[in-house]
């Protein structure tokens, strides 16, 4: 099956290096700045498209691997402008939107999904190294489906599947253990800086911790990962915490309840209930 790409970004040059050195017949870009297709093209050793419909017309799976904002306005300029064949496939690579931004063209006979690696793309070649190892989110029309989660196969990529409704609270969890994780650590950081800690000198720091419990959580799971005075039902040090966040930095110690709230969920399968029940109580007062 000829494969091409709609969008020569980052995403879509590191895929399609990573599908063609995957042994798939990538035959090249179509972009609206030709010299952006020029470099995909270069990358699998296939052709720039300076028309698209050259494109369409010899690929049987189409990536538009555009920006978020315009995958919907490039869909619906290939239905209502260019000739597309019945059984076709599009394919766009976004995390938060569903296969329904392709909607247009499953109206003209096409088949529509979304594909998504659960990694960034800083650079095509870390990302590639990455991709060897990334998980993949498929969703979209159920016929056809196979060609995709055959594609992940070859591939030895791991994948799972979802439906259009899901999508948007995929995107949120992945916002989450990513953007929010450095919001976390950052407001860990400024714990240091009232201390006078150097920034730089805090993370190189707190960064073994960082790379262990993310290490713990990947072989053992949360639960199982957990450590610290809440996992061992401490209660006067968890009281001592509050006090000195009350003392010299009392604008931070509404979100230390809270994290440590939701912590306490994870210990309740401990034995010591009455440690759970009154670190529930303390940290319940935000």
């Amino acid at each position: 099956m000829k494969i091409g790409f709609i969008g020569a970004g980052k995403v879509g040059c590191a895929f399609g290096k990573y599908l063609k050195d995957n042994n798939f017949d990538v035959v090249g870009y179509y972009s609206r700045k030709f010299e952006s297709a020029q470099k995909g093209a270069k990358e699998v050793k296939g052709v720039a498209f300076r028309n698209l419909q050259e494109l369409l017309d010899l690929a049987q799976l189409i990536f538009i691997t555009t920006l978020d904002d315009v995958i919907k306005k490039v869909a619906d300029e290939i239905s209502k402008h260019y000739d597309i064949k019945k059984g076709q496939i599009f394919v766009h690579m976004s995390g938060a939107l569903s296969s329904k931004e392709l909607f247009s063209l499953k109206q003209r006979g096409a088949y529509i999904y979304s594909l998504h690696p659960l990694q960034s793309f800083a650079d095509i070649n870390s990302a590639l190294i990455s991709l060897k190892s990334t998980v993949f989110t498929v969703e979209g029309d159920k016929e056809k489906i196979n060609i995709l989660e055959d594609m992940m196969e070859k591939c030895g990529n791991r994948f799972f599947t979802i439906t259009e409704e899901l999508k948007g609270l995929y995107h949120a969890s992945a916002c989450v253990v990513s953007n929010y994780l450095v919001t976390l650590i950052d407001y860990g950081l400024k714990f240091y800086e009232i201390m006078g800690v150097d920034e730089e000198l805090a993370i190189e720091a707190v960064y073994p911790l960082i790379k262990g419990t993310i290490e713990n959580i990947r072989k053992l799971g949360p639960k199982k990962a957990l450590t610290g005075p809440i996992k061992r039902g401490d209660v006067g040090t968890i009281v001592k915490h509050i006090e000195s966040l009350e003392g010299f930095a009392p604008e931070l110690l509404n979100l230390y309840k809270i994290l440590g709230y939701e912590t306490v969920k994870l210990t309740e399968g401990n034995k010591n209930n009455k440690s759970i029940l009154e670190l529930k109580k303390i940290l319940k007062e935000v």
